[in-house]
């Protein structure tokens, strides 16, 4: 009887994390079909302002190198989100989870995320002065 409740609170959050992220994984897919059918992608604003690329140029080029397995140029395209992907995806489930709990996120939680901001934002000066 405990392990069909264990068993209903997991399907639980599953179907809360599904219910959240599927509707932007059904924008991504309509997306990458848009892209490999019309070869029209979003441009960067920031860039066509200043000439420079902000820490998030690259990320379409990325998922779209991703989907055709191809990861070097994905790699190329924005190494910084490239290596750091798991962490994206974990910080995703886990903020659900927090959600589907109605838990508050923890300060080394909060912590980390700023240092991610932080080295986005590294990354995105770097990438400038280095040409990556």
């Amino acid at each position: 009887m405990q392990s069909d409740n264990i068993r209903n609170k997991k399907q639980g959050f599953l179907f809360h994390l599904i219910g959240h992220i599927a509707p932007f994984f059904i924008l991504g897919v309509v997306y990458f079909i848009w892209l490999k059918i019309t070869e029209i992608y979003v441009p960067c604003l920031f860039r066509q302002i200043t000439g420079y690329k902000c820490p998030g140029c690259g990320i379409t080029s990325m998922c779209v190198n991703t989907g055709a397995f191809n990861f070097f140029d994905a790699f190329c395209a924005n190494p910084f989100i490239f290596i750091t992907l798991p962490l994206i995806i974990f910080e995703v489930v886990y903020c659900e989870f927090l959600n589907f709990k109605k838990r508050k996120m923890p300060t080394w939680n909060n912590l980390l995320l700023i240092f991610y901001c932080i080295g986005l934002i590294v990354f995105g000066i770097i990438r400038n002065i280095i040409a990556i």
